[in-house]
């Protein structure tokens, strides 16, 4: 995963891809595909504009790990948007206010 997350950083020269957090990678028992899940920050449009661009440049980003992993077949690479990082800064976002509000309760 840090290698794809270095290829992502370095690499890929597009300004419309966001700040991308690699989260987990799912590959097949055939070893002939990889689903790379990961996060963006900016929300769930920003999330689904990224997966498109990714996906786009999963071939490029494929033939880098190749180079640099010197393997014999390298899987067939899928990006993946997961809003979890967003859902979990939500949650704490309002356990935080409801904190706040019953800290100013018992005042």
């Amino acid at each position: 995963m840090e290698t794809v997350s270095e290829i992502i950083e370095k690499e890929i020269r597009d300004p419309r891809i966001g700040l991308v957090t690699i989260i987990s990678a799912k590959t097949s028992s055939d070893l002939r595909h990889t689903n790379i899940f990961f996060t963006v920050h900016g929300g769930e449009e920003e999330g689904k504009k990224n997966e498109k661009l990714l996906n786009r440049a999963s071939g490029f980003v494929q033939c880098e790990l190749a180079k640099r992993l010197n393997l014999r077949y390298t899987p067939k690479i899928h990006f993946e948007y997961n809003p979890a990082l967003e859902r979990i800064e939500r949650i704490e976002f309002l356990l935080k206010g409801e904190r706040e509000e019953e800290s100013e309760k018992s005042n």
